[in-house]
């Protein structure tokens, strides 16, 4: 009887921390962007566990090899997010590998833009590649992606689905009155980076070129000169660039056009704070207002 009484015991006290293993949730963000997303989403709730999986200093996720500790960290997941609209390229591979992976697509439901960038990506994810990836440059956009986050997690917690509820409830409250602000005047722009169609898209001013670079896709010669010459006769001035590989082509250019280079965020890395989105995307209006007022003074 003392064997069976102190088994039981045993078994008893084993299964105590199991249960609490079990009430954790762990989330894994497949990079900078979402990771944001959902922790406005998560704030505040307990026994939620929130990884970034490609570290922050990345950038998009172009080509984007999975490590180690990135397939560990989804081996231990119980949801996936990600951006979606072809920006993972490596998915196919992780849902062959992880089949009992909830993956969440924060895109759906968002009307994308086109690509005019190509990369290279394995067969049977080219027909993905059709799309800007880069969706949360938009407001609207980044709201959708913070209810699709939402909706998740409420199925999947519904003991916390009142509190993700009322995170989206703030966030959402945060767009509008960002969207509230002062309308940018138009203005015709080069630009140097892909994300920058949902920006124009956000702001309302067109782009007159626009010009991708990546280690394996540079302009060339002739494509440079072609652009400075349009630049010139429609009289545009004002670059927008990224802190990346198209930053020194928008000042070579700038000098031959007689252009200003204005660097915007792409909010691919920074603060790891539910914050930083709204600072990023606050720090880019003013830029843009600031260049749309230096070209009209």
């Amino acid at each position: 009887m003392r064997k069976l009484l102190f088994c039981i015991l045993f078994l008893l006290s084993g299964c105590m921390p199991q249960k609490t293993a079990e009430q954790t949730i762990t989330i894994v963000a497949s990079f900078y962007p979402v990771y944001i997303l959902a922790k406005n989403i998560t704030d505040g709730v307990e026994n939620i566990t929130l990884e970034n999986m490609a570290q922050p200093q990345t950038g998009c996720l172009h080509d984007y090899q999975l490590t180690t500790k990135d397939r560990k960290a989804l081996e231990k997941a119980d949801l996936f997010f990600i951006n979606g609209a072809g920006m993972e390229s490596f998915l196919e591979g992780v849902k062959r590998q992880y089949h009992d992976l909830p993956i969440v697509d924060t895109s759906a439901g968002i009307e994308l833009l086109t690509s005019h960038h190509h990369h290279h990506h394995d067969h049977e994810d080219e027909p993905e590649q059709e799309y800007n990836g880069h969706l949360w440059l938009s407001s609207k956009n980044a709201l959708k992606q913070a209810e699709n986050i939402c909706v998740a997690l409420s199925q999947k917690d519904a003991t916390h689905a009142q509190q993700y509820q009322q995170n989206l409830a703030l966030f959402r409250q945060k767009i509008q009155e960002f969207q509230k602000q002062k309308k940018i005047k138009q203005q015709k722009v080069v630009v140097f980076h892909e994300g920058f169609d949902y920006i124009a898209e956000e702001y309302g001013f067109t782009i007159s070129e626009e010009i991708l670079v990546e280690e394996e896709q540079t302009p060339s010669a002739k494509e440079l000169a072609e652009i400075i010459d349009h630049a010139k006769q429609q009289q545009v001035t004002l670059f927008f660039a990224a802190e990346d590989e198209g930053k020194k082509y928008a000042e070579l250019l700038a000098k031959e056009v007689g252009a200003k280079v204005y660097i915007l965020n792409p909010i691919t890395s920074g603060e790891l704070e539910k914050e930083a989105y709204f600072k990023a995307m606050q720090q880019n209006r003013m830029v843009i207002q600031e260049a749309m007022e230096n070209e009209h003074s």
